[in-house]
């Protein structure tokens, strides 16, 4: 029996859906902890920053992460040399390029800011620095399909801001320097750490190749639009709300974020599996094939988190107590607005990836910067009118509404598939999945 189990939990599937799992717990735990440790209107620009330099992360997530793995998964020796190397190279080249930007911003609009941003600034470049090895290990491991030592990495990261956090905590009186310093020494433990397990592959970049440094820009830049205004969602949320009220709503609106957390582990595990299905589907020019993949993913998780949505609607003052602290207890009403707009994540969702898959990134990318314009301009409009957040959290359901219809028409010029279709196969892959694991129970027992 223990030879079986064995057989059920090792393999890539189970690694990557635990490495979101304890990615994910760590992050709630170190967000419990800052909330509990942090000022309200301290903790919202902890928010605020760490949104801003995600958003940075992104960019270069972007135009690096599919190229590594398109390139590199299965190629030769030589070839995987160039394309890890030419990373090495392109990498450095875009983190030199947010060092400029950050010294520009600095010293040109450093009277702009007050105290708490321009200590952040400072060391918004060097954060940037530290995390290049942290990234490459990830993207390199991803495309060999060793999720096992992303687990290692993710553990790490996420493990040491905690320790380091609680250390802070138990010795000084901490504040956002210290959480600063304990998030940019997390980045760069990890980064030594996979330096020295030589899962980086540093030794590379005399491998470099102008035409394969090229060669990654090009792809990448095909759904650096969408990750980019996909990133700057939550980003301008922040940002508006921050500039628009206080610092302190900032730290209230971020605890709906964390509830979806829950949502996103259950969709980044299915857009694992999604993504190949559909992209051989396309490649084939089997256009019932996607459209079958499409449905039926769709369904499938819409049909999943629904009692998840439910349980988080009914239980959100206590979950929010045992998140934050009763201080936050005005998020409630933001949380289940949130929680209503989870059910159209799905869909959404897939519609995007979808549309990558059939080589259609550039209207995933207008459907994307629909969604941006029109969340900043409810965002100013609901703020000025209401002042409320609340009203910004409606916008942001609004907002899904509209560009989910949008995203519906959009894909429906490409591939065939009606609602009723993605209930019926989403039914029918729920029964199936319900099949397995209790058909793989008894071969355990």
């Amino acid at each position: 029996m223990g030879f079986k189990l064995l057989t059920v939990i090792n393999n890539r599937h189970f690694h990557s859906l635990l490495g979101n799992l304890v990615s994910a717990f760590l992050n709630v735990l170190s967000f419990a902890i800052l909330v509990r440790l942090l000022p309200l209107a301290a903790f919202g620009e902890w928010v605020l920053f760490i949104g801003t330099y995600t958003v940075l992360d992104q960019i270069r997530t972007a135009l690096l992460q599919s190229g590594i793995i398109r390139f590199y998964a299965g190629s030769s020796g030589e070839v995987s040399r160039e394309v890890a190397g030419s990373a090495w190279s392109l990498a450095l080249i875009l983190t030199g390029l947010c060092l400029v930007l950050d010294l520009i911003v600095l010293f040109v609009f450093f009277h702009y800011f007050d105290a708490t941003w321009q200590f952040f600034l400072k060391w918004l470049g060097i954060m940037m620095v530290v995390s290049v090895p942290f990234n490459i290990a990830s993207w390199l491991l991803q495309a060999e399909h060793r999720f096992d030592r992303i687990l290692q990495v993710r553990f790490w990261q996420n493990g040491c801001f905690l320790v380091l956090i609680l250390a802070f905590h138990f010795t000084v009186a901490i504040d956002l320097q210290h959480v600063l310093f304990a998030y940019m020494a997390g980045l760069g433990i990890t980064s030594i750490f996979t330096l020295l397990r030589r899962w980086t592959q540093l030794p590379a970049i005399i491998y470099s190749t102008r035409k394969q440094v090229v060669e990654l820009v090009k792809y990448g830049w095909l759904i650096v639009g969408s990750m980019i205004t996909s990133g700057f969602l939550n980003y301008s949320d922040n940002f508006l709300i921050r500039t628009m009220i206080n610092p302190a709503a900032v730290a209230i609106y971020s605890i709906p974020q964390k509830f979806m957390e829950v949502i996103e582990i259950i969709l980044r595990s299915f857009v694992a599996t999604a993504q190949p299905t559909l992209s051989a589907a396309a490649n084939r020019n089997d256009w019932q094939g996607v459209s079958r993949a499409f449905s039926r993913y769709t369904g499938v998780v819409s049909i999943v988190i629904i009692p998840f949505i439910i349980v988080l609607i009914i239980f959100t003052k206590p979950l929010i107590i045992i998140l934050a602290d009763k201080a936050y207890l005005p998020a409630t009403d933001v949380v289940r607005i949130f929680l209503l707009c989870a059910i159209f994540y799905p869909i959404d969702r897939f519609i995007g990836v979808s549309l990558d898959m059939i080589n259609r990134p550039l209207t995933n990318f207008y459907k994307n910067l629909l969604k941006l314009v029109l969340n900043i301009i409810g965002d100013i409009v609901f703020i000025l009118l209401f002042h409320d957040i609340r009203w910004v959290a409606f916008g942001s359901l609004l907002n899904m509404i509209i560009c989910v219809v949008v995203g519906y028409f959009m894909l429906k010029k490409y591939v065939h598939f009606t609602v009723a279709d993605i209930v019926r196969l989403g039914w029918a892959e729920c029964m199936v999945m319900v099949e397995k694991v209790t058909g793989k129970l008894r071969l355990v027992k």
